[in-house]
């Protein structure tokens, strides 16, 4: 049985490919040489895979996807796709589902799986929808935080860059602020004023107003900035901590994915208080579609992948999944 798993949206596009015996994987940046490449249609890819596999799209038996509809001019979803609902693309294809967004996620981890997580928690700018993160355990969603209710780590933290004027792409500000909060320092009287925001305010805690207000100087405010990126940051560990303290015991084995898992700093002090937290090597969305072409292995009942193929992000091809594990650790 061959399956093709796509992330096609407005950013780091990427492609699983299962051809009965390996999975090979690409991110399109790498053909491309432009970073965070998105698709600008929904049927570039096909001549794609052509071109690195061999494959034609008649030889597939099923297609798996994540996309953002809005970045194509589509109608958005229901509310809920979990785990999946029948999707049509522009080509004559064989069977498509499109797959929920975060819970494709927490199926990216399957190449470097050695336990089964007892929860796993996913926490991005927005997954389908409306939705800022995910909490599931035994396959089952057990909770979730809408954009518009609770506000968006992820979200909030590139908006942050936006706020600052830095430049590139914006998907990486949130990485750059992590980075930034560094040179500041905390103010902890502000940080106390920061004790009532939580994961359902975080739009709030981010509200830069608030630091104007507490400096009541405009231009201490300003030339200050670096101390209320590091106060925030900090506060927004805090609240981490706090959250999956809500859901996970500390001897839990925790599966921790999406964009906002890459931020070190707070995955440090999550470490301390839940030994047992994994980080996917994938969180972000360049890993979607091994969480989807996961998903539609289970779903037909397939035996476990054996082996993957990383061709294009420096990885030799491996027969053993042990021994690429080794070379990730």
């Amino acid at each position: 049985m061959k399956l093709l798993g796509l992330r096609v949206c407005d950013h780091d596009s990427n492609i699983s490919y299962f051809d009965g015996e390996q999975v090979h994987y690409v991110k399109t940046e790498r053909l491309y040489r432009k970073k965070h490449h998105a698709y600008e249609n929904l049927y570039e890819w096909e001549q794609d895979i052509k071109k690195i596999w061999g494959v034609n799209i008649k030889e597939i038996d099923q297609i798996g996807i994540v996309l953002d509809p809005w970045h194509y001019g589509l109608p958005p979803d229901p509310i809920s796709i979990f785990p999946h609902i029948d999707y049509s693309l522009p080509l004559d294809t064989p069977p498509v589902l499109k797959v929920d967004h975060h819970y494709a996620h927490t199926l990216d981890y399957w190449p470097y799986q050695t336990k089964t997580p007892d929860i796993s928690i996913v926490i991005d700018g927005w997954g389908d929808f409306n939705i800022a993160w995910s909490i599931f355990k035994d396959d089952k969603i057990i909770d979730q935080g809408l954009l518009d209710q609770c506000g968006s780590l992820g979200l909030e933290m590139a908006e942050v860059g936006v706020e600052l004027g830095l430049k590139g792409h914006d998907v990486d500000y949130a990485g750059k602020i992590m980075g930034l909060q560094s040179y500041g320092s905390i103010d902890y009287k502000f940080l106390d004023s920061l004790k009532e925001y939580d994961m359902s305010s975080i739009k709030q805690l981010f509200n830069i107003d608030l630091w104007y207000k507490y400096s009541k100087n405009p231009i201490l405010a300003k030339v200050t900035l670096a101390n209320w990126v590091r106060t925030i940051h900090f506060r927004a560990g805090e609240i981490l901590v706090d959250f999956f303290s809500k859901y996970c015991l500390p001897t839990d084995t925790i599966l921790y994915t999406g964009g906002v898992a890459q931020n070190v700093v707070w995955n440090y002090t999550l470490k301390k208080k839940f030994p047992n937290l994994i980080v996917s090597p994938h969180c972000s969305d360049e890993g979607l579609s091994l969480g989807i072409i996961e998903y539609l292995r289970r779903i037909n009942g397939l035996p476990k992948f054996k082996s993957i193929d990383f061709p294009y992000i420096g990885y030799q091809k491996s027969q053993n999944l042990d021994k690429q594990l080794k070379q990730v650790i």
